[in-house]
């Protein structure tokens, strides 16, 4: 599993680990936790032996470590907190370096979008009212021609 850092791992392996001895103190097989948690055992033996990269992605294994430590008795919630916790963590600081890269991209694309309705507005304006223009600058060829006139 590509997804967990080294404490994660570390702490993974304290639950395994934990959850491996609870296990073998009430001699009950990894068969019947299996049937009881509906989790297939190679999934369990993987957990167990710490051969993570075989188990499902973080969130996946929160659902895994509680019902495994339901099943045993123990507090499920409180082992499975434990670990996602830390995975937790982890993903809001990814997360917020992929919200600043989205702003930087986000300013440079509002500022296209407006230069374009600008020019698309002009353009509308020249196009539906061309008499507009040609009389803005009429009144400065008139004024001249009165003075050249009075002259």
């Amino acid at each position: 599993m590509t997804f967990l850092n080294e404490a994660q791992v570390e702490q993974l392996k304290e639950i395994s680990t934990h959850l491996r001895k609870v296990r073998q103190e009430k001699s009950i097989r990894l068969e019947e936790i299996a049937a009881q948690t509906k989790i297939r055992p190679g999934v369990l033996e993987a957990l167990e032996q710490e051969q993570f990269e075989e188990l499902p992605e973080p969130i996946f294994l929160q659902g895994l470590i509680r019902r495994y430590g339901d099943a045993l008795g123990l507090d499920g919630n409180a082992l499975s907190y434990s670990l996602i916790t830390n995975v937790v963590r982890q993903n809001s600081k990814n997360s917020h370096k992929n919200f600043e890269n989205k702003r930087n991209t986000y300013i440079p694309l509002v500022l296209t979008y407006i230069l374009l309705l600008v020019g698309a507005s002009a353009g509308l304006v020249y196009t539906l009212n061309p008499r507009l223009t040609s009389e803005s600058l009429a009144p400065e060829d008139n004024n001249q021609q009165s003075i050249v006139s009075n002259q």
